[in-house]
């Protein structure tokens, strides 16, 4: 979930008031309880409805706390995400992950085009970061463990 708070809130940049992804992303990187990151990540769609990283972070915080229908929530803003920026690779991989949490098919074929969309190293990296955050946060995370192991064995 390391998007850039620019690319994130574009519009709220240059304001003295927050946007609430800007928010939403100090309290995760804070390690706040996900229930007051997800508001505030609802929130933001509400004001940018069209941004892709909002629908991204909205997808992985619901898979990360899977509480009641949020496995199904999260694989629709994780398609939405993909729909509104194909080059969204984050997007892809919370795609990926969600298909996976909520027994989809097509995974390695989708998982395939996740790995195309990055660009750099960097990407790549990234992508396994958030997956290692993922466990810290969710050891239990069977998901995120096979999806890692997928980018790490070659």
């Amino acid at each position: 979930m390391s998007d850039s708070l620019e690319t994130l809130a574009p519009e709220a940049a240059d304001s003295s008031t927050k946007h609430p992804f800007e928010q939403g992303l100090e309290l995760y990187e804070q390690k706040a309880p996900l229930n007051e990151v997800i508001e505030l990540f609802e929130q933001g769609l509400l004001i940018s409805p069209r941004e892709s990283s909002g629908h991204t972070c909205l997808a992985w915080l619901l898979l990360l706390r899977q509480e009641g229908d949020d496995a199904t929530k999260a694989l629709a803003y994780a398609i939405q995400a993909v729909r509104l920026d194909r080059h969204n690779f984050q997007a892809h991989f919370n795609l990926v992950l969600a298909m996976l949490v909520n027994g989809q098919a097509g995974v390695r074929k989708e998982f395939q085009q996740a790995l195309n969309k990055c660009l750099h190293e960097e990407d790549v990296a990234e992508v396994v970061a958030n997956l290692k955050d993922a466990l810290e946060r969710r050891p239990d995370f069977a998901e995120a463990t096979k999806m890692l192991n997928w980018i790490e064995t070659p």
